[in-house]
Order: C-alpha cells, then structure tokens, then sequence
C-alpha cells in the first residue's frame, strides 16, 4: 500500500465535494461547506499568505481517495489547529490509510506551524474516526449534542 500526500488544487477540492455528497459520508461527517462555490472560497483562502487552514490529498496506489487538513491554525495565542480527514472512498475504509496519512500530515503540521496542540471532533456514531483519532494518540475530552447530533472533541498535544 503505497500512501502520497500531496497539495491539493482546484480539481481536488470539486472532486472531493462531488464525492462527499454521498449520504453514509454525510451522516458521519460535519461538514462546514454547503456549496462547491463555498468549498472552491475556502480553498482560495489556503492558498493565502497567513491562511488558517492548510491541507493535502490522500493518494493510495495512484488513486485520489480523500483529504487532511488543518483548520483555525492559531500560532499565536492558542497555538494550535484544529484536524479533519475524510477518506471518501468507501472501498478504502478499515485498513489503516487514514491512520498512516494522518500520522504523516500531524508531523508535518507540528513542523510547519508554531503549534502545540491539535483538535478534533467527530461525531459518536463514526467509530472509525474515533479509532483512528485514538491510535494518532488523540485524547477524549469531552462528548456533546451539536444541532442534535452527539459528538465527541479530541486533542493531542506535540
């Protein structure tokens, strides 16, 4: 299993909205983005000097299968980010990418940014997530109703 993050660009982010629109994903990941327009802005805003989100693909043998990104990066008061992965092919699901794309994007988060702490939430329902977040070394710290839907706040700390 060969795993490459790369950066992502404009036909990364409408293929990973096309893909994300998938009823099972949505059930068990928040996500912020309502349109491809309001996807395609946030990205513009990465590519800036002095962005608060920066962010990769997942390629797993050749293939373009999801994405990591940090977001909120803090490096001067709360220095810290928040994390978000999402591996939107589902044929992919339980075999440890997400784990080994994750590992590689947090090093290199943590020697990029002045930051010494990462978040994460997930909903309770994504037990994938939360295995995934544990096996990184995140830690539970809290659980919590949000529009309905109960979740769970993550950190790890560098």
């Amino acid at each position: 299993m060969n795993i490459i993050l790369d950066a992502r660009t404009k036909e990364h982010v409408q293929t990973f909205w096309e893909r994300t629109q998938d009823e099972e994903i949505k059930r068990l990941f928040p996500f912020s983005t309502k349109s491809l327009e309001d996807a395609l802005q946030l990205f513009e805003r990465s590519q800036l000097e002095g962005a608060t989100s920066y962010g990769k693909v997942i390629y797993c043998d050749g293939q373009y299968i999801g994405d990591v990104w940090c977001y909120g990066i803090d490096e001067d008061n709360e220095k810290m980010a928040m994390l978000s992965i999402v591996i939107f092919e589902k044929a992919q699901w339980g075999k440890g990418i997400g784990v080994k794309a994750a590992e590689a994007f947090v090093e290199e988060v943590f020697d990029k940014f002045n930051i010494e702490k990462l978040g994460a939430f997930t909903y309770s329902i994504n037990y994938g997530s939360i295995g995934l977040l544990k096996k990184l070394g995140f830690v539970e710290v809290e659980t919590f109703i949000e529009n309905g839907v109960e979740s769970k706040y993550f950190e790890l700390n560098k």
